[in-house]
């Protein structure tokens, strides 16, 4: 016979349904006062999520159709993107993206979070009645306070740490109901999923979990006993759920550890300072309606707002004598420790996993709002306060009104004081109508109801309206434009090449369009390519912008540049007619991704190198013995020290195109750069902080003024370096380099590399301009035996060459992936085992009682 589900777990099931679609109306509302798709051309696209998660996604469905799931030679110059997925996306929304044509990302971002916020109150109104034993339509209400609480409403655009808010309302229910009947596979599971989605959020789940532990313990009216003995049974219980659940996805979370803390350096901070981060007083306005402000991503205060309801209930909890003393002293006490947490510098790192977060400041402060719904839903349940307790609320309320009247300042908004005044006391007509007869309690019951949803709805919308947001044609514009140039290049060229842009929409444009280039920017951006780079010119935010030299280019086989005309494309770039909407041009010196040089090239010295051009030549010297110079310095350069600004004339030694540089000022602000009177662009900006900047063909011999707009030009004249190209040497030292290229060349996204080449006495040495990393990471096997992965440049690979035929096989490897798997696997043993003793234990009960 099937089970029988009682009354109330009926009335549940469908007060979860009726939760799941109030909040999707919520956010439908949303979307359509901001004109966000379905009803406008608006998007959730913004920050964060248009400038890298998508793109990383993108990045993934094209590397799993090639097998290639943890690596990508489209990040950087390469790279391992086992980080990326561990960090940025396992979530299992994710799936909606995937299922979708990629230039519908915005349509499924608009969905990934329509869906997410619906699940996320759905699940807070989940544990809400299971705390509470009840199926009341008012948890339903209620539970929008945290599907659309400020840090999700605020921090949308960061999906990463979204899932495991949504089940961190389940794992305090599966605590809940470990520390009432003992039973612990729930939590177990649950922790293993947190850690899995996210390991970072999950880190602060764990550790309020082990707070609400103690919490829970104190205050659960389904304890029979209270003792010793039975604490510490749990409490072991517990721990043991959580370690082990945690160590079953060290699989995944111990590489994504080790990747990461080559990007970032240590870990761990131990260094606690209990410094405040800010005036206490100050906290009390975040649950103010309609206070957020831009500061609170940056560096601000803890987005804890989840509704102006909330706090007139939070109050009804302490005032309410139907709550135990201790329940209520419990509570104080879990609030005081999240206060203290925000407030304290020190405890506040701790809860960032020991590492001092870099923008949205109180990563955890979801785990405060989620609190604070569980003391208002106790409140909002229990019997209705006596008058007192409503007179004091009104006060306070009233108080609180009047301190940010006089505390705003120039932020004051009247619209901000009338809402939250109409909330509060609104919500206390409600509480009030609610303690009476049937037919008025239904009237308080649909007020309540009502006031939450315009609550969480208004303050949704206002907060969202502050973000820039990317509109769905220009994302599809772009993204149809760059995919045509991708793929018109594919069918003239079948080779393997690096393809790049002069123009920005994000920093991580070519994993969204799906072509290999060197921009790039992630929290596991570790890459010993990054300072070779910079000292190679690329010195940007996007690391390709304005470009760097036809040499740097040509060595690091960008083959192709295309460009939306907001820019120049230099000589030697030459425009090629493939029926795009966008100009392509073609670089005619760009090396293949596998090419054979000398030896020599092991011997630069990239890092103590300060002018970047003479680097260069350097760096084709070494391949190329005895090639000349590529580019050459300007001459008769003289300074102008009567024009404002920094004036320089100088005379182009060669005809060609012409850079500059002006490297290692620290210098921030913008400054125009002219050329003979004609503005060419800004540098010192995101796209040219110092690095190389193209100044346009000139003649040999001829003389131009060259203004840059700088306040203290004293300081730039011994920084200015100034060169133009000699294609002629240049060709000469890429012919040469051609015509000992590879035979054979296969790259796989999966970190394989396979090449064929003839090696030399004077030709020894195969460079490979991808991302260098240890032997940890890449091996080499040269003609079947191991050889060394030699750092070419400081930032490429190499394989010493014998004489004659080589088959060269690279593989890369992922650090920390066999211990991970070996701890999950170890966890996986005591797991079963733990469950297969579980299991004997209760045969054998039932054993004996038959």
């Amino acid at each position: 016979m099937g089970k029988t589900q009682t009354p109330c777990a009926r009335a549940q099931r469908n007060n979860l349904i009726f939760c799941f679609a109030l909040a999707m109306v919520l956010v439908g509302g949303v979307y359509l006062l901001l004109g966000f798709w379905p009803f406008g051309d608006g998007t959730m696209l913004t920050g964060d999520l248009n400038g890298q998660y998508v793109a990383y996604l993108a990045d993934l469905k094209r590397r799993l159709g090639e097998g290639g799931l943890f690596y990508s030679f489209g990040k950087l110059c390469g790279g391992s993107t086992l980080g990326l997925f561990a960090y940025y996306m396992a979530s299992p929304f994710n799936l909606i993206l995937l299922a979708l044509p990629l230039r519908m990302i915005p349509v499924a971002v608009q969905l990934m979070f329509w869906l997410r916020t619906a699940l996320t109150a759905t699940a807070c109104c989940f544990f809400l009645q299971k705390h509470l034993n009840s199926a009341s339509w008012l948890l339903a209400a209620l539970s929008q306070g945290y599907g659309l609480c400020a840090f999700c409403v605020v921090y949308s655009q960061n999906v990463i740490w979204m899932d495991v808010v949504l089940l961190a309302p389940l794992v305090l229910w599966a605590l809940e109901r470990l520390v009432d009947t003992g039973r612990h596979w729930a939590l177990l599971w649950l922790v293993f999923a947190c850690v899995l989605l996210n390991f970072y959020t999950a880190w602060a789940v764990c550790l309020f979990s082990v707070i609400y532990f103690f919490y829970y313990w104190a205050t659960s009216e389904r304890l029979s006993e209270r003792t010793g003995r039975l604490f510490a049974r749990w409490f072991g219980r517990f721990a043991a759920s959580g370690v082990l659940g945690a160590g079953l996805g060290m699989v995944l979370l111990y590489p994504a550890l080790v990747e990461i803390e080559e990007s970032k350096g240590a870990l761990f901070a131990m260094e606690l300072s209990l410094e405040p981060n800010f005036s206490l007083p100050q906290l009390m306005w975040q649950l103010f309606f309609g206070n957020f402000f831009w500061e609170d991503v940056t560096g601000g205060l803890p987005n804890i707002y989840c509704g102006v309801f909330c706090v007139v209930l939070g109050l009804f909890f302490f005032f309410n004598g139907k709550i135990h003393l201790r329940e209520k002293l419990a509570a104080a006490g879990v609030l005081a420790a999240l206060v203290l947490s925000f407030w304290v510098s020190g405890i506040d790192l701790v809860w960032h996993g020991f590492k001092e977060p870099v923008w949205f400041p109180y990563r955890y402060s979801f785990l405060a709002s989620l609190f604070l719904l569980l003391l208002a839903a106790r409140a909002l349940l229990a019997a209705r306060p006596r008058v007192w307790a409503f007179a004091a609320a009104g006060v306070l309320g009233a108080l609180w009104l009047a301190g940010y009247t006089a505390t705003a300042g120039e932020e004051f908004s009247v619209l901000k004081l009338v809402m939250c005044g109409g909330l509060y006391f609104g919500t206390l007509v409600c509480i009030w109508l609610l303690g009476a007869k049937r037919s008025v309690a239904l009237l308080g019951t649909a007020g309540f109801c009502c006031l939450a949803a315009a609550d969480m709805g208004v303050n949704s919308m206002l907060s969202l309206r502050k973000f820039e947001s990317y509109s769905k044609s220009g994302f599809e514009t772009f993204y149809d434009q760059g995919r045509q140039v991708v793929e018109a290049l594919e069918q003239k060229d079948e080779g393997y090449y690096r393809l790049e842009k002069n123009f920005m929409r994000t920093l991580n444009d070519p994993m969204l369009l799906g072509y290999w280039g060197i921009s790039h920017y992630s929290s596991t951006k570790a890459s010993t390519a990054k300072p070779m780079l910079e000292q190679l010119g690329y010195v940007n935010y996007t690391t390709y912008g304005w470009g760097s030299t036809a040499v740097a280019d040509s060595l690091l086989g960008i083959k192709y540049l295309y460009t939306d005309g907001s820019r120049p494309v230099p000589a030697p770039y030459q425009k090629l007619e493939l029926g795009t909407e966008l100009e392509v041009y073609e670089n005619p010196y760009a090396l293949p991704l596998a090419y054979v040089g000398s030896a020599d090239a092991l011997n630069v010295d990239v890092e103590e190198s300060s002018n970047t051009f003479q680097l260069q030549n350097e760096m084709l010297r070494a391949l190329v013995p005895g090639s000349a110079d590529a580019l050459l310095s300007a001459q008769d350069v003289t300074v102008d020290d009567q024009a404002k600004g920094l004036t320089v004339y100088f005379t182009a030694p060669v005809s060609g195109p012409c850079y500059l540089a002006v490297p290692d000022t620290g210098n921030f602000l913008p400054a125009d750069v002219k050329l003979d009177g004609e503005l060419l662009g800004e540098y010192f900006q995101g796209d040219s902080l110092g690095g190389v900047f193209p100044l346009g063909n000139l003649e040999a011999g001829q003389t131009v003024c060259l203004q840059l707009g700088v306040e203290d030009p004293a300081q730039y004249i011994d920084k200015l370096q100034i060169y133009s190209l000699d294609e002629t040497a240049l060709a000469g030292a890429v012919d040469q380099l051609k015509e000992n290229a590879p035979t054979e060349l296969t790259i796989r996204e999966s970190g394989s590399i396979r090449v064929a080449a003839q090696g030399s006495e004077e030709n020894n040495l195969l460079i490979l301009p991808f991302a260098w990393e240890d032997e940890a990471h890449w091996t080499a096997e040269r003609n079947g035996e191991p050889v060394p992965v030699e750092q070419v440049f400081e930032g490429m690979m190499g394989v010493r060459l014998e004489e004659g035929e080589n088959q060269i096989q690279l593989t890369y490897h992922h650090p920390g992936a066999a211990t991970g798997a070996a701890v999950s696997g170890l966890c996986l043993i005591a797991v079963l085992g733990w469950y297969a003793a579980e299991r004997r234990k209760t045969q054998k009960n039932r054993g004996e009682a038959i």
